[in-house]
């Protein structure tokens, strides 16, 4: 049998059932239709069965013979429950209108009713978060973890100077939950309103419902936690690819808002930068600190120094050329012509960067340099010297400082540890010693440090199986003796509970520390660094006695958000924490001023630092006064960019914030 011949056995009735239904089940308009397409047919139904009755029943009394336009209007007022029949009509119209009425409670308390539930149902979905977005140059920030409050933080920050700012944030988070959270931890959002959706990140549909088209910069966050596995990690990175090629077929070519990413896998993140090339910019939690890892752990206050560089709080890099030209200015008189500002390497042509190039370089017209300021309204470019240029160095010291062999250890083991451990042999002599203390020596640990002692030949590293929750095992490790010793977190059900692990572990070392200087009244020299998940808790370690600390979620979250407004900063980042190259540290003021054994404090203007550092082949940023190591409120003692007429008070104990190429 055919389907004309099926179609043809199926009774009318049945077909206008069929598509009533499927009219119906559209719901919202289809059933406001259908109420108001019933209410009109009941209004004329009732008109032409009041007229006939009016016509073969008419009423006897004079005074109450309605005229046409009456009867519509005593009609439709009964439909809707405004009026009665009245007193002084007859039986017939009393029937009429009792039905009239009747129907029109039916139909309109069934109008009411469902405008009641369209309502209802509004309000629920914009509880949901599934209503268009009509936002202009706001930043996207697809997915939500803990990383969130510390990205939106920075670019409430970033928003500052602007009046009306949108942060828009696209996850399968429920929106209410959202709201919540992002309420009770930030307190205020100053002049940036955040606007929560729910939906998928890798949904085209959803992804357009953000205005993903009209958004300045677009953040992904990874569903991966630093502590999780590897296979969560590579799951999680898969799906950030999938939401890299639905943004690109959401928006037109050649209007992709530049993306940044948070991605583990190093196969992934290069398959991510050839999806977009010169769009997606790339950052893994683990290598970044692993890198900063190092370098805080060989430089004492370096950690609070990267605090201050990274994010929008605080100082910030620009990269600068003057409407005017340069003037053919040598790089090593550039300090000296800028206020607010100090530089700190060259963007050749737009093409290559090199941080503390050559102090003789002859500045070109396409140059750009890259500036550290607190804000660009700040940066001041004059074409003469806008102070005096120290030409005398009497009171400089060139001599360099000897490298010896270094101890450090690195308690637990995360992803971070591999990357530790290379950085240290390329930084260390060899000879030097990095201990790795774990709970348990799995053969995952004993492969990775296996593979890396073959590798780095002249790097000693040992593995040491280790309870951490004992003291007297650590005591045997005699920690005193280490040039650092390093507190990774581990793995927990959240950032809590590994905080808290960690904060033991670094009590547990203080209270060492405490015991071995009271029984051998000698100070113990040894760094302590934590690494923190939550940046919630610094507060804590600084009570803690920690001198020198690290906060995953933060740096990270810092970085993501800057790079987003400005992704040209992300290759200045990668040439700071890289070895190779010139890095920052920080040195004893008596390398720059004399040696130890005169007088001190001195009194010198900081652009004496800024000569003295160039006479090394070095380049100052600032200083840092011992003084103030525990003062938050005075930044810690840390003076980035000062103006170049400052005057420091400059004891043995204080230092250099400098730009050079090795720590000597």
């Amino acid at each position: 049998m055919t389907s004309d011949n099926i179609s043809d056995n199926i009774s009318w009735k049945r077909k206008l059932q069929y598509r009533f239904d499927n009219f119906m089940s559209r719901g919202g308009w289809s059933v406001f239709l259908a109420l108001l397409t019933g209410f009109f047919a009941a209004f004329a139904t009732m008109t032409i069965v009041r007229y006939i009755a009016e016509k073969f029943f008419p009423n006897l009394s004079e005074e109450y013979r309605p005229t046409t336009g009456d009867l519509l209007w005593e009609i439709f007022v009964q439909l809707i429950g405004l009026r009665d029949t009245g007193d002084g009509a007859n039986i017939s119209a009393r029937t009429v209108g009792i039905i009239t009425i009747f129907v029109g409670l039916v139909l309109f308390s069934s109008l009411i009713a469902f405008i009641t539930q369209e309502f209802e149902n509004k309000v629920q979905e914009l509880k949901k978060g599934k209503s268009l977005v009509v936002e202009k140059d706001h930043t996207l920030i697809l997915g939500f973890n803990d990383r969130i409050v510390d990205v939106i933080r920075e670019l409430v920050i970033a928003n500052e100077s602007e009046a009306d700012a949108a942060i828009v944030i696209l996850s399968e988070e429920d929106k209410e939950n959202m709201d919540d959270f992002l309420r009770s931890n930030i307190a205020d959002f100053k002049t940036t309103r955040v606007v929560t959706r729910n939906g998928s990140i890798t949904n085209i549909n959803n992804l357009r419902n953000v205005a993903l088209n009209r958004s300045r910069s677009i953040i992904v966050l990874s569903t991966a936690k630093g502590s999780d596995l590897n296979e969560v990690k590579q799951l999680a990175d898969a799906r950030i690819l999938k939401s890299i090629l639905a943004v690109l077929a959401a928006t037109e070519q050649g209007k992709t808002p530049p993306l940044v990413v948070e991605i583990h896998s190093e196969q992934y993140r290069k398959l991510a930068e050839k999806l977009a090339p010169g769009l997606v910019t790339t950052l893994k939690e683990a290598d970044i600190l692993g890198r900063i890892l190092v370098q805080t752990s060989r430089s004492l206050g370096l950690a609070r120094v990267y605090s201050s560089l990274v994010g929008f709080e605080g100082h910030e890099f620009y990269f600068y050329s003057p409407p005017m030209g340069w003037h053919s200015l040598p790089f090593k008189s550039l300090p000296f012509h800028f206020k607010g500002a100090l530089p700190l390497g060259i963007y050749y042509g737009k093409k290559t960067l090199a941080m503390n190039p050559p102090l003789d370089y002859i500045l070109q017209p396409e140059d750009q340099v890259v500036l550290l300021a607190e804000d660009d309204s700040l940066i001041d470019f004059s074409a003469e010297p806008v102070v005096a240029i120290p030409t005398t160095l009497s009171h400089c010291n060139i001599d360099r400082l000897q490298k010896k062999r270094e101890k450090h250890m690195l308690v637990g083991w995360n992803d971070k540890s591999s990357i530790a451990l290379s950085e240290y042999a390329k930084f260390v002599i060899p000879d030097s010693e990095v201990m790795v203390a774990v709970n348990h020596v799995d053969p995952e640990i004993q492969e990775v440090c296996g593979a890396l002692a073959l590798k780095y030949s002249t790097l000693k590293i040992r593995l040491q199986e280790l309870d951490l929750l004992h003291t007297s095992a650590l005591r045997r490790m005699q920690p005193q003796s280490y040039d650092s010793i390093t507190i990774l977190s581990g793995r927990g059900e959240n950032s809590e509970e590994i905080d808290a692990k960690t904060l033991t572990t670094l009590l547990e070392l203080r209270q060492l520390f405490n015991e071995v200087e009271e029984t051998t009244e000698t100070p113990v020299t040894t760094e302590l660094i934590a690494e923190i998940i939550n940046s919630d808790d610094t507060d804590l370690v600084i009570k803690a006695g920690v001198k020198d600390f690290i906060l995953s979620n933060q740096f990270v979250s810092k970085i993501l958000a800057q790079v987003s407004q400005n992704p040209s900063v992300m290759i200045v980042y990668q040439h700071l924490f890289s070895s190779e190259g010139s890095e920052l540290y920080v040195k004893p003021a008596h390398l720059y001023f004399g040696d130890a054994e005169q007088s001190w404090p001195q009194s010198l203007p900081f652009t004496h630092c800024v000569t003295s550092a160039q006479s090394r082949g070095e380049l100052c940023l600032g200083a840092i006064l011992s003084k103030y190591w525990k003062e938050s409120h005075e930044n810690f003692g840390i003076r980035l960019v000062p103006s170049l007429e400052s005057i420091f008070e400059l004891g043995q104990e204080d230092g250099l914030i400098v730009l050079a190429e090795d720590d000597t």
